[in-house]
């Protein structure tokens, strides 16, 4: 771009002097200065995180990078030719700012037709065929904290549900629904082909909810993160597009965005600030790039989370210092001022029901973020609504080395699905010392209730709970499928 900008300055050049001699001069200068100009560009190309291949990366952000780093590289340009003596400046200037007019058009125009010729060619080439009705679904990780409320949740809907799980913390919260003829258990290990193969066979969907969850646990032992929370996701999404099931919902975290000022949504730049979160981002692309006209996975990032459940958690936020006021009157704050985007369970199983009753034109290949703007909270927010709720407790504040900040947008999922939550802190706080009451908990620091404490005692291996094995049955009757809210299918 630059040698023609030499060309047409020169065939314009009033001051006389012939053309030759001053397409040669322009010439001679842009020959020297194309190398390093195209290793700078190059280098702040990379740098600007165009050339990574981050499925969230928008269009918008790559235009941006492209112009931050060609700007940058033609600034250089001009300072080393004003550095080095250019018989004109004048018309140094003018090459430059000729040549740069050049490159951003055809840039410009080069990506709006990749544009058409993508939408053209490519997108109605791979519009979904005509989707069946989902009516059996495989939830991985299904008796755990998130997968005990949302297999009932399922249930009731009229699901024909079917767990894979390995049952790190025992059979305890889906015993009940094992002599159910609408349930089958396959107790297993998700990063085993043989268990996956038998759970995905005959599902019309799977939902992803199997990894070891949080920082601190996924730091205990980081092959075994790997292969569980990464490897693992591969290995779903293979057999599943192997044995024909179009719908995969996958349970990702909003920690992907890990310290961040600005309010983020599901095309910010992600900002992993530890193995938990970085997994999550690469188990993403995984799916992203595994997308087909006849494969759909769908990415749900969740808030933090609280509130019961049937297999309780007392190493979230809420749940832990609503446990420590209720039995020990004082919790500890710390890092007030950071911002966390708060999720109840049954609202977050709702969410994972809403993407199954979805047309896959509005989900396929996506990331939603799961929550509330009006939930938002700070830290500090959580003290504060404790020392309301409960009468007598004290409230201290502390700062301690974890960094992670980010208040999330919720819009997407709300504009196109119409997800709103249900639940609010307050009555998260309540629930959690009712539940604690009822179940009779005074120990709350044992290592059943806490992901980090259970896999360090475990080393990640089941707990015997005198459950065997049991492998697919025909058990399944056939049953028409009702609305995914339990509440409506009551009704």
């Amino acid at each position: 771009m630059a040698v023609l900008a030499a060309l047409l300055w020169a065939l314009g050049a009033p001051d006389g002097r012939g053309f030759t001699q001053l397409f040669s001069e322009h010439l001679r200068f842009l020959l020297w200065a194309a190398p390093t100009l195209g290793v700078v560009t190059i280098a702040l190309l990379s740098v600007s995180g165009v050339y990574q291949r981050r499925p969230t990366r928008t269009h918008r952000e790559k235009l941006v990078g492209v112009a931050q780093s060609v700007v940058i590289g033609y600034l250089l340009l001009l300072l080393a030719g004003w550095g080095l003596g250019f018989e004109s400046r004048v018309a140094l200037v003018q090459i430059i700012l000729v040549a740069f007019a050049l490159n951003a058009g055809g840039s410009l125009g080069v990506r709006t037709a990749k544009s058409y010729f993508t939408y053209r060619f490519e997108v109605h080439r791979k519009t979904p065929v005509p989707e069946d009705p989902v009516e059996s679904v495989l939830v991985i990780g299904g008796a755990g904290y998130i997968g005990s409320v949302l297999v009932r949740r399922l249930l009731a809907a009229g699901y024909q549900v079917r767990v894979l799980d390995l049952l790190l913390f025992g059979d305890g919260p889906i015993r009940e629904l094992v002599d159910r003829p609408d349930f089958d258990l396959v107790r297993g290990d998700f990063r085993h082909v043989d268990a996956v193969i038998h759970a995905v066979k005959g599902m019309d969907a799977v939902i992803h909810l199997g990894a070891i969850v949080g920082d601190s646990a996924c730091a205990l032992d980081e092959e075994t993160t790997l292969q569980t929370n990464y490897a693992a996701t591969a290995l779903v999404a293979d057999v599943c597009k192997g044995y024909g099931v179009s719908r995969l919902v996958f349970a990702s975290t909003c920690s992907v965005y890990g310290s961040n000022d600005a309010i983020v949504n599901e095309e910010s730049d992600l900002n992993p600030v530890s193995l938990y979160a970085a997994t999550k981002i690469d188990s993403e692309r995984i799916l992203v790039e595994a997308r087909s006209d006849r494969f759909h996975p769908t990415i749900l990032r969740l808030g933090t989370a609280f509130g019961w459940s049937h297999r309780p958690r007392f190493d979230l936020v809420v749940n832990l210092l609503s446990a420590k006021a209720a039995i020990e009157k004082k919790v500890v704050i710390y890092n007030e001022e950071q911002w966390r985007p708060f999720v109840h369970v049954n609202d977050i199983a709702h969410a994972f029901c809403l993407m199954l009753d979805a047309p896959v034109t509005k989900v396929s290949g996506e990331a939603f973020n799961v929550g509330s703007e009006a939930m938002n909270h700070h830290l500090g927010d959580v003290g504060r609504a404790i020392g309301r709720l409960v009468p007598g407790v004290t409230i201290v504040r502390e700062s301690n080395e974890d960094v992670r900040n980010y208040r999330v947008s919720f819009a997407k999922i709300y504009e196109r699905l119409g997800f709103v939550c249900d639940t609010g802190l307050d009555a998260g706080i309540l629930e959690i010392q009712e539940q604690l009451t009822a179940a009779g908990i005074e120990d709350y620091g044992r290592p059943v209730y806490h992901n980090h404490k259970s896999v360090e005692q475990t080393g990640g291996e089941s707990r015997d709970a005198g459950l065997s094995l049991q492998l697919i049955s025909n058990r399944f009757a056939g049953r028409e499928r009702g609305p995914c809210r339990p509440e409506l299918a009551r009704a």
